[in-house]
């Protein structure tokens, strides 16, 4: 037997059957994880549309927002290297899923401002 140059020996580089088998498994595996990750986000989404939560939710909601509108416009107030422009107040109030909130107060304060004027 001579030597043999085990570099120059192609099957070294190749995975055996057994670790393309593990290979495929896993991803196969991550495949299906991934599809029903997609699917349980999906329905999340869904069941977080504004028609489909309940009043409680909704509230819960209403108030959390609001408290992440006021620290926020109160660190752009109190901010002295940023300036002051309306477009930043109003970045604020439309970030995320804020501008239903927004507009849920615009309509309460609309509601108890016609209460007042119609009293007088």
């Amino acid at each position: 037997m001579g030597k043999e140059n085990i570099l120059e020996n192609a099957e070294t580089y190749t995975l055996s059957d057994f670790q393309k088998l593990k290979l495929a498994e896993s991803y196969k595996k991550l495949y299906e994880n991934t599809i029903f990750e997609n699917k349980k986000r999906m329905e999340e989404k869904y069941n977080k549309r504004v028609y489909n939560l309940s009043v409680k939710t909704l509230m819960e909601n209403f108030f959390t927002n609001w408290t992440y509108i006021i620290n926020e416009m109160t660190d752009l107030i109190y901010d002295p290297t940023n300036n002051k422009d309306i477009n930043n107040y109003i970045i604020i109030l439309t970030k995320d899923n804020r501008i239903l909130y927004v507009g849920l107060m615009f309509i309460f304060v609309s509601i108890i401002l016609y209460f007042i004027f119609l009293t007088k």
